[in-house]
């Protein structure tokens, strides 16, 4: 009693002096504030064991400070919502609440204001996938200097906010590295092509040969690897034209190959996976040049450009969608099953290039690096400089980097040595590595940098830059059409890449690897159409400008025969993604039963309703709940299968603790529950220890050595619930419906995200009007996705600082 009597003092004490500074407000109305709160709130928000971890009870009224204002804000957002006081407690009067309300609103719009006068988004700095992107545009090389830096920090669900992208030491010696790799790649005077081993003299070098698989394949070949008379079969997913190791590269260059191969014992093609790399080792690197359809019949030839970097490189080429099977050498010959047949490969290269190459002539001009000049280091960097800081630039801005090439060819440095000084010096430069927006509206320049690193990623192209010159940009009709230019602009893969990579965690696909003996079909070919899929679905609503409620269900989808197989969907055939019409009984439409977030939002092994739940308020909803309190065991899986998730999170939300978020979490988890680790539709959990599942409609010669699966049906699925609204679902079907109920909630969210992404910075109190006009002008154009995104780039919150 003493102490809840202290508490109550100590709150109308704080209170007393806090709200004393809220003018204008007369002195009773300063103190309904006060009095609101300790009235309604305290019981449950006062000390160290506030509910959830907030406190109400040492708020300060000075909202200046951003952790003070987020407090508030929150507050307010509760009481708007009227989300509390909860509905079981006494309720305030309305009108107590109207003026609490009121006054917490004056509160933050004072603050806000005097927060927006320096501009709402804060200095940003390039991340380091537009780092990467504005070097090999800036210098017209192909570098991979992106693994050099370090991870940017995420905030707000992106890497591209300015308020994380610090710099710190170690990144400013790690972007000394980069600049030294890509001016090093700018530097070289001629083609690697052009350039024997040992040797200095430029000559042409051309060379094509046809090398046959059987000449190098070992007396002990691989398992599931086959020769015949003129081929090589390969019978499972993980075998390889080792074979190709005969061919090394013997110079950096542009190489072209011609693969003839069929596709053995299939009436149908079979995909066929092409990489490049050293293949040395098990931690070589290696880049994939794509997935081709190859049919059966005569041999068909597939025609792949590679650039190797390194000599020694080479490709390789994999089978894809096999069967599993380990096949000894007297088995092959009366082996049934399909395999990707290889009957030749021819190798072309290193192909002729441009000499000089571009990025020599872009830097370079026509100085010649070996005789260069002071003078000619100045033409140099004043061509350079107004494309790296993406603005005009003065003799100011050439003054410190021209002292450091004139200081290193004083101390006898040679030209190209002296030069790179003054390189690295733009490269890290604030003007090159940082955004340059002043507060108010941006200039025109700041629009065509912020324009085209939303869509490409990199800096404003030749034609953004003469309109930013012309002064033109910022016109609105000028502002649509380039923003549609860009968005029709191979170019913009970009923005599909980054954005639905980091809103929908398509960048967390490898984050785990299915356990093989409970999902034994996940392979490379199933995890890249994942990936694939939802990147096209975006495409397919961005560049038809389809409704974006198709996000949360559509009556089509974008699959290949790999998902298709996997969605149980009949009748597609090939590699290559398309549009395909979906019916009821598919259990599909919208990116909740993508098999790329249903991977994404599970561990490998389970799912769980908790981390999909989340996943659900945060990316569609935009209303991630608050982190656990401290102490709260997690809710570990039964791996057996004796016991359902549900059984177990139902003995978890018996804590009144952990039931006031999980009424919100577990429901939108739950819905999905009808959807494997790897997206798989399902009835019951998988299980180890109980009868496998049997295999059926395969030739019984490919049965006797097929590795035959594991696990077997666990307990039954129960997908349904109760939203903390009241609102009831059966299945994942019947929760899209009543997500749609409300098409206004999930286009706040996806205007919002699109903001944070497209201007760098979290959307913050002071924004919702604009974010309200968004709305409804997309709900105007029957929430068309290219509308809401040129609508944002023409609203204020893209226009100004």
């Amino acid at each position: 009693m003493l102490a809840r009597l202290a508490s109550r003092c100590a709150l109308s004490l704080i209170a007393a002096t806090t709200f004393s500074s809220l003018a204008p407000a007369a002195a009773d109305e300063d103190f309904a504030v006060a009095s609101y709160l300790r009235a309604h709130c305290q019981d449950c928000h006062t000390g160290d064991t506030a509910e959830h971890g907030v406190r109400l009870d040492n708020l300060s009224a000075q909202a200046d400070d951003p952790a003070e204002f987020r407090r508030w804000e929150r507050v307010l957002k509760q009481l708007r919502r009227g989300a509390m006081p909860p509905k079981d407690a006494p309720q305030p009067p309305r009108a107590a609440t109207t003026a609490t309300v009121a006054q917490i609103t004056t509160l933050l719009d004072a603050a806000s204001a005097r927060r927006r006068a320096e501009g709402r988004a804060v200095l940003r700095r390039l991340n380091r996938v537009e780092y990467e992107n504005t070097v090999r545009d800036l210098f017209a090389v192909d570098v991979r200097v992106k693994e050099i830096l370090p991870e940017d920090t995420i905030a707000h669900g992106f890497d591209n906010v300015g308020a994380a992208l610090n710099i710190s030491p170690v990144l400013m010696e790690r972007y000394l590295e980069a600049a030294d790799v890509v001016i090093s790649a700018a530097s070289v005077a001629v083609p690697p092509s052009q350039v024997p081993p040992g040797r200095g003299q430029p000559i042409a070098v051309r060379k094509q040969e046809s090398y046959s698989l059987l000449e190098s394949l070992p007396s002990w070949f691989l398992p599931s690897v086959y020769p015949r008379d003129k081929s090589v079969v390969l019978f499972q997913p993980d075998s390889s034209a080792t074979a190709l190791d005969k061919f090394r590269a013997p110079a950096p260059g542009l190489y072209r190959f011609k693969i003839h191969a069929s596709a053995y014992q299939s009436k149908t093609s079979l995909p066929m996976l092409v990489l490049a790399g050293s293949f040395r080792s098990v931690s070589g690197s290696a880049e994939q040049l794509g997935y081709f359809d190859v049919p059966p019949g005569k041999p068909s030839t597939i025609e792949v450009e590679a650039r190797l970097h390194a000599r020694g490189e080479t490709i390789k080429i994999v089978p894809a969608d096999l069967l599993k099977v380990y096949l000894k050498r007297d088995i092959m010959p009366t082996y049934l099953g399909p395999g990707l047949e290889i009957h030749s490969v021819e190798v072309d290269g290193p192909l002729p290039e441009v000499s000089p190459p571009a990025a020599f002539q872009q830097l370079f001009g026509g100085v010649d690096p070996t005789k260069g000049t002071l003078a000619d280091a100045e033409v140099i960097l004043r061509r350079l400089l107004p494309r790296a800081f993406r603005r005009p630039t003065t003799d100011e801005d050439l003054a410190p980097l021209l002292k450091l090439v004139e200081a290193e060819l004083a101390a006898g440095r040679t030209f190209e040595t002296a030069l790179r000084g003054g390189i690295k010096g733009v490269l890290c430069s604030p003007h090159f590595l940082y955004f340059r927006e002043r507060p108010g509206p941006l200039d025109d320049h700041a629009l065509a940098t912020r324009l085209s690193y939303f869509f490409w990623s990199t800096a404003p192209d030749a034609e953004l830059t003469r309109l930013a010159d012309a002064g033109k940009l910022h016109e609105p009709a000028v502002l649509r059409t380039q923003a549609e230019r860009l968005l029709a602009d191979p170019r913009a893969a970009a923005f599909t890449a980054n954005f639905t990579g980091q809103w929908l965690s398509l960048r967390d696909i490898d984050s785990n690897m299915p356990d093989a003996q409970l999902y034994p079909e996940y392979d490379e070919l199933l995890k890249w159409s994942m990936v694939e899929e939802t990147r096209a679905f975006f495409n397919e609503l961005l560049h038809h400008d389809l409704s974006l409620l198709n996000f949360l269900d559509s009556d089509f989808a974008m699959i290949n025969a790999r998902l298709a197989r996997h969605y149980g969907i009949d009748g597609v055939e090939g590699v290559a993604i398309r549009k395909v019409p979906l019916r009821p009984e598919h259990h599909r439409g919208g990116i909740l039963t993508h098999a790329s977030v249903l991977k994404v939002t599970a561990n490998g092994t389970t799912t769980s309703p908790i981390v999909r739940g989340v996943w659900v308020l945060d990316r569609i909803l935009g209303e991630p709940p608050s982190p656990p309190p401290p102490n709260v065991p997690a809710v570990e899986p039964d791996i057996r299968g004796a016991t359902t998730i549900r059984e177990q999170l139902t003995k978890h939300r018996a804590t009144a603790a952990c039931a006031s978020c999980h009424k919100y979490i577990d429901p939108p988890g739950y819905a999905l529950e009808n959807y494997d680790v790897i997206g798989g539709r399902r009835d019951h959990y998988r299980a180890l220890g109980v009868k496998p599942v049997a295999v059926t409609g395969l030739e019984p010669s490919v049965l006797k050595i097929l590795q035959k699966p594991r696990w077997g049906h666990g307990l039954a699925v129960d997908a349904g619930d109760t939203l903390a609204d009241g609102r009831s679902f059966a299945d994942v079907e019947e929760f899209k419906q009543l997500l749609l109920a409300y098409p206004e909630r999930f286009a706040e969210n996806l205007a919002r995200k699109l903001v944070i992404y497209a201007t760098g910075q979290g959307v913050e109190y002071g924004d919702e009007a604009e974010i309200a006009r968004l709305v409804e002008q997309s709900k105007r154009s029957g929430y068309g996705l290219k509308s809401l995104v040129l609508e944002i780039t023409s609203s204020e919150l893209f226009r100004n600082k």
